[in-house]
């Protein structure tokens, strides 16, 4: 095959990857609104972490009805498994080894009790409404590339699609990063209502 065949080929190899446009959040206020009040959807996929002292990767199982939320989260071949429970008045982290704790509301101890239990950060409660693309309702935030900034996290959302019952489009992947630690969120599956 010559080279200037070689060269054409490359070209049109080329011209046919097309990037996808930028992920935008939700178009209105109200598509934010009515994401942010989601109360029950499901949320299967991979989780990789990046952290400054280790990495981690493993695969998640998330629920969210009425109020609940239940994390299953396993590394490799089952090792690293763990389970989150939040609630309104608590949030229990039962990880197999040692005793499971129970952390009250107020959660402002749980990002350094999830830290020393996981070992990388996770802020749980933001983090259920980031999933859904947008900011914690109930927080501050302003915008930033791709995404927002919401509780010292940069939050970077794409792969947005339509999903049944949710009234508007959800991402598809997630990067969180904040000093050092980046924590990236798969979403293979998602079920929007009763699960």
């Amino acid at each position: 095959m010559n080279v200037r065949l070689l060269g054409v080929l490359a070209l049109a190899a080329l011209a046919a990857c097309r990037s996808l446009p930028p992920a935008e959040l939700p178009p209105s206020p109200e598509a934010r609104a009515a994401l942010a009040g989601l109360n029950e959807w499901r949320a299967r996929g991979r989780v990789a972490v990046r952290a400054p002292s280790e990495g981690f990767s493993a695969s998640y199982d998330w629920r969210e009805a009425g109020g609940r939320g239940v994390i299953d989260v396993r590394g490799p071949l089952g090792a690293g498994a763990a389970r989150i429970t939040r609630t309104a008045v608590s949030i229990a982290i039962d990880t197999g080894s040692g005793p499971p704790i129970d952390i009250p509301a107020p959660f402002s101890s749980v990002e350094a009790e999830l830290t020393a239990r996981l070992g990388f950060p996770l802020p749980i409660e933001p983090l259920r409404y980031w999933m859904l693309g947008v900011p914690d309702p109930a927080m501050p935030s302003e915008p930033a590339p791709d995404g927002f900034a919401q509780a010292g996290w940069t939050v970077a959302l794409s792969g947005f699609a339509p999903v049944a019952q949710s009234p508007a489009a959800l991402p598809s992947r997630l990067v969180l990063t904040r000093a050092g630690t980046q924590v990236r969120v798969l979403i293979s599956t998602w079920q929007v209502g009763p699960t």
